[in-house]
């Protein structure tokens, strides 16, 4: 008895210190507005200079391999803890900043589906403005994954719910990996046997999900398996013609700053490479962002290769793109 005692007291008080990373009791809302928003809650006080400044670069930098600019995360309002309306809290990203001198050092907290669900809300905690503004620029890149992981998990969910059950097992038998594809794709016809292709169509965009193998030399340096595969993914594409288009094939883009490269992204377990392009087909008007994420298997000197692409002339991009890349992070095995 004492240490059920003891337990819930102990419990109670990391919940008043925000220690406790999710309720245990969800709450009845759902949340509001549009994936990849957030809602920052800060004193003015502190919000106004250099704080806001890098608050603003962490979460609306522009977000990498998009055709037009579009920021990782689009920051819906700033508004003071105290004032923050029933609307505010229920949208599914929050960032809330405290500035408390009888703390130590800046940290952050994580907490889950605290006013809505589903939800996920970042605390940053400092003994100063000076120190909060320090830790959001240290901390850039977990607070931007902590988001975009909360994003994912959410879109994988809805995915899940309809999914494309024979493709999948399609998918499975051409790549040996298990990965959701969602209702309304089917498979289309190519002149390579070897590169598999779905199509999602809606009346004024396109989604595209490819993969396919190439042989590859995993002793050569990172940076050059990279460009390896650059090259197959081109050769790949140029099977591919539009149509309607005389002479058309589809292509990367040679715009040198539409490429990124990030290595070693953990999937399934294992090291992925990220590549972010553009496309676009040779004699016709359209291209658009794509996304590739390339296994290297060493003992078989062979790398495996997932893209996805998107065609939207006339919306935003980043939520329909990422809608797509979150569905690799699907993979259970192979």
């Amino acid at each position: 008895m004492k240490r059920i005692i003891f337990n819930t007291i102990v419990c109670a008080l990391m919940l008043l210190i925000g220690g406790c990373r999710t309720k245990t009791t969800l709450p009845e809302s759902n949340t509001m507005g549009k994936a990849y928003d957030v809602v920052v809650m800060c004193n003015d006080d502190a919000w106004r200079g250099e704080l806001s400044y890098a608050v603003c670069d962490m979460l609306e930098e522009r977000a990498p391999g998009l055709t037009r600019p579009e920021g990782y995360f689009n920051i819906v309002k700033q508004t003071e803890p105290a004032k923050a309306t029933e609307l505010d809290k229920k949208y599914s990203n929050l960032l809330v900043i405290s500035v408390n001198p009888a703390v130590a050092e800046a940290t952050y907290s994580i907490s889950k589906n605290i006013y809505a669900r589903p939800q996920t809300v970042i605390t940053i905690t400092a003994p100063s403005v000076e120190a909060a503004t320090e830790f959001v620029v240290a901390a850039t890149d977990t607070i931007r994954a902590e988001f975009e992981k909360a994003e994912r998990n959410k879109s994988n969910r809805a995915n899940a719910a309809r999914p494309a059950e024979q493709l999948m097992e399609d998918f499975e038998a051409h790549t040996g990996l298990d990965m959701v594809i969602p209702a309304y794709f089917y498979k289309a016809i190519t002149r390579d046997k070897d590169l598999l292709w779905y199509i999602r169509d809606f009346p004024k965009r396109a989604d595209y999900i490819f993969a396919f193998t190439t042989p590859i030399d995993s002793t050569l340096p990172e940076d050059m398996q990279a460009l390896s595969v650059v090259s197959a993914i081109d050769n790949k594409l140029a099977t591919i013609s539009s149509k309607g288009a005389q002479h058309s094939y589809m292509r990367l883009s040679n715009e040198p700053s539409s490429i990124t490269l990030t290595p070693d992204v953990v999937i399934g377990g294992k090291p992925w490479l990220e590549i972010r392009a553009w496309w676009e087909v040779a004699n016709d008007f359209m291209g658009g962002p794509m996304v590739a994420f390339v296994n290297v298997d060493a003992r078989t000197a062979k790398a495996t290769v997932i893209m996805f692409a998107l065609y939207a002339p006339e919306d935003p991009q980043r939520n329909l793109l990422r809608d797509l890349e979150h569905l690799v992070y699907t993979i259970s095995k192979g």
